[in-house]
C-alpha cells in the first residue's frame, strides 16, 4: 500500500516536471481501501507543491509532495555595475560583513548586523534595494530562526523586496525538518502579514503537514484572523484537510477533531527531526 501512495505521488509531480519529489503521509492500517479522492496544486508555490487526498472508511490519509534542491548552496550577491557604484563605503562594507557572516555560517553576527541596519535612521527608504536582497538571501538561508528579521522587509515600499522576504517565508514553513507545531507558528506569523491570497494559500497547504489536532487548532486560530488574504482561501483549506463541505465554525471543527482523533504514533511522525531522532533513539 504504501507503495501505491509512491506511485501515484510520483506520477504527479513527474507531470509537474519536479525534478525530486519529498512525501509526508500519516500512518496508515496495513490493508485500507484506497481511494484517491482528489489531488489540488498550490498556486504560485516555491517550491512546487501537490496534495493528494485518499479515503479510506472515515480516515483521511494525507500526501504532500514537493520540489526540493539537491543542495542547499549559500547564496551568492553579485551586483551589477549600476548598483555597486551607487553604494557608500559604508554600504559596500556592510554587504561585505553580511558575505563574511553567511560564509562563517555565524547566524548571531548576521541578525545582529540586520538589527543594526533596521534600526539606522536612513532604513528603509535611505537603504539600497541591493543591500535589502543580499539581507533576505542571507536571513533566508538560515531558516526559521531568521523570520522575525525577515518581517521588517515585509512592509518595504519596493515589490522585489517584499517578494523576495516573503518567498524565504515560504521555504521556511516547508522545512521537512519542522514539527508541526512549528509549522503552525510560522503560518499564524504569517497569518498577520501576507496580504497576498496566493502566498496564503499556498502556505496553507502546510495545514497537511499537522496531526488533525494541530491542524484544528491552528484552523481556529485562522478563522479569527482579520486578514482578507487568509478567508479567500481558509474554507477551501478546510474543506480539503476534512473531506467536509459544511464546517464553517470552531464547533463543527470541534465535532470533526472528535471523531477523527489523532493517531497513537502522530507524536513522532510530526515532532520533527528532533522526535524522530528520539524515536530512533527510544528502539
Amino acid at each position: 500500500m504504501k507503495n501505491l501512495f509512491w506511485i501515484i505521488a510520483g506520477a504527479v509531480v513527474a507531470a509537474l516536471g519536479a525534478t525530486a519529489i519529498v512525501l509526508a503521509f500519516s500512518p496508515k492500517p496495513e490493508n485500507p481501501d484506497f481511494e484517491v479522492v482528489s489531488v489540488k496544486v498550490a498556486k504560485n508555490s516555491k517550491p512546487e507543491k501537490v496534495r493528494i487526498q485518499t479515503k479510506s472508511g472515515n480516515k483521511t490519509f494525507r500526501v504532500v509532495a514537493t520540489q526540493e534542491d539537491s543542495a542547499r548552496e549559500k547564496p551568492v550577491f553579485a551586483l551589477d555595475d549600476d548598483d555597486e557604484a551607487n553604494l557608500t563605503d559604508a554600504q559596500r562594507a556592510l554587504i561585505e560583513e553580511i558575505r563574511k557572516a553567511l560564509d562563517d555560517e555565524n547566524e548571531h553576527e548576521l541578525l545582529k548586523l540586520i538589527q543594526q541596519l533596521q534600526a539606522s535612521k536612513e532604513w528603509p527608504d535611505g537603504i539600497p534595494k541591493a543591500i535589502k536582497i543580499a539581507a533576505i538571501e542571507a536571513l533566508g538561508w538560515f531558516g526559521p530562526s531568521t523570520l522575525p528579521e525577515l518581517v521588517g522587509f515585509i512592509a518595504d515600499g519596493d515589490s522585489e523586496v517584499v517578494d523576495s522576504a516573503i518567498e524565504k517565508w515560504e521555504e521556511a514553513i516547508g522545512d521537512t525538518d519542522l514539527s508541526d507545531r512549528e509549522k503552525a507558528a510560522i503560518l499564524l506569523e504569517a497569518a498577520k502579514i501576507v496580504r497576498d491570497p496566493d502566498v496564503m494559500d499556498s502556505m496553507m497547504f502546510e495545514l497537511n503537514n499537522m496531526r488533525h489536532s494541530v491542524a484544528v487548532e491552528t484552523i481556529k486560530a485562522l478563522m479569527a484572523s482579520e486578514n482578507a488574504a487568509v478567508h479567500e482561501n481558509l474554507q477551501d483549506n478546510i474543506e480539503f484537510y476534512t473531506g467536509e463541505e459544511d464546517i464553517t465554525t470552531p464547533e463543527k471543527l470541534d465535532e470533526w477533531l472528535a471523531e477523527n482523533p489523532d493517531d497513537e504514533d502522530d507524536d513522532e511522525f510530526y515532532g520533527g527531526e528532533a522526535a524522530l531522532e528520539a524515536s530512533v533513539e527510544a528502539e
